[in-house]
């Protein structure tokens, strides 16, 4: 997407006194859309080729959650990371006068959205989850930690992070390898390896080990009554294909809708029958 839209759309508050960075296009009834947890992520990385699709129906909400894109974070977590995120979706929506809203998320942005509806019943309109993170996937057949989740760790986790980390990280997220270009790897490394990424990374995972239970989304799910899209790419090695049943169960008014030749980002390499698929959903509610 051209620089130009990124500088249209892009807005900073704050919540918790830390920056709260996001994007907004379009009007009518609020969309808000989630990122996932990868190193170097943000909003933008993940919706920028979305946001216009979306925005000529809704009033297009992507934010930068706590610790990642432009937004800031505490040093240490009072709650969990999910609370913590969902909280912040619920401050930005009083500020924007927001009484409620469809919520979008991508593999921890869905597991962020399922801790929102949890938390704010009725704000929330209807639920659209893209590979849901571990606190709501669940494997049963696939080995864990998956490939993509150990792609993931190997990067963060070393003290030579490289270009080739980054790189095959990268690679474990798509079906179609030629969307991982020079470019894009270039960009996810350079903002990974920022100081204040690793922060972020760092603090969230300290929480998410300090608030463990607090993040099993799976005991709570079949409280949740809301009409949910769930859907999942059949290639998905972050989050495998597996990992989609058991919430797909508990979730008392959920769909499943399965992408072929698609990985963890449904988003980029399905693109137009994911928004064709998502935007009939929320339109029905």
């Amino acid at each position: 997407m051209p620089d130009a839209l990124y500088d249209k759309t892009t807005r900073t508050t704050t919540f918790n006194g830390h920056p709260l960075h996001y994007h907004e296009l379009g009007s009518g009834t609020p969309l808000i859309l989630l990122h996932g947890a990868g190193p170097g992520v943000s909003s933008w990385s993940n919706f920028s080729g979305n946001i216009s699709g979306y925005a000529e129906h809704f009033r297009t909400i992507l934010v930068d959650m706590p610790g990642f894109g432009k937004s800031g974070h505490p040093a240490e977590y009072d709650r969990s990371y999910l609370q913590y995120a969902a909280d912040a979706v619920a401050s930005l929506m009083d500020e924007l006068g927001l009484e409620s809203a469809h919520l979008l998320g991508n593999s921890l942005g869905a597991s962020v959205a399922v801790r929102f509806v949890l938390a704010h019943p009725t704000r929330t309109k209807r639920l659209a989850l893209m590979g849901p993170g571990s606190a709501l996937s669940i494997g049963l057949f696939a080995p864990r930690p998956s490939e993509g989740i150990r792609r993931l760790m190997e990067f963060s986790l070393a003290a030579d992070k490289t270009p080739e980390k980054m790189e095959a990280f990268l690679r474990s997220m798509v079906y179609d390898q030629s969307l991982v270009t020079p470019e894009l790897i270039a960009d996810r490394f350079q903002t990974a390896t920022d100081p204040a990424a690793g922060a972020g990374l760092k603090a969230m995972q300290v929480a998410n080990q300090k608030f463990h239970t607090e993040g099993e989304l799976w005991r709570e799910a079949h409280l949740i009554k809301h009409e949910v899209l769930i859907t999942w790419g059949r290639e998905d090695r972050v989050q495998p294909l597996d990992g989609a049943f058991v919430g797909f169960r508990l979730l008392e008014n959920a769909r499943l809708h399965v992408f072929p030749k698609c990985g963890h980002w449904a988003m980029i390499e399905q693109r137009e029958e994911f928004e064709r698929l998502t935007k009939d959903f929320f339109a029905a509610g």
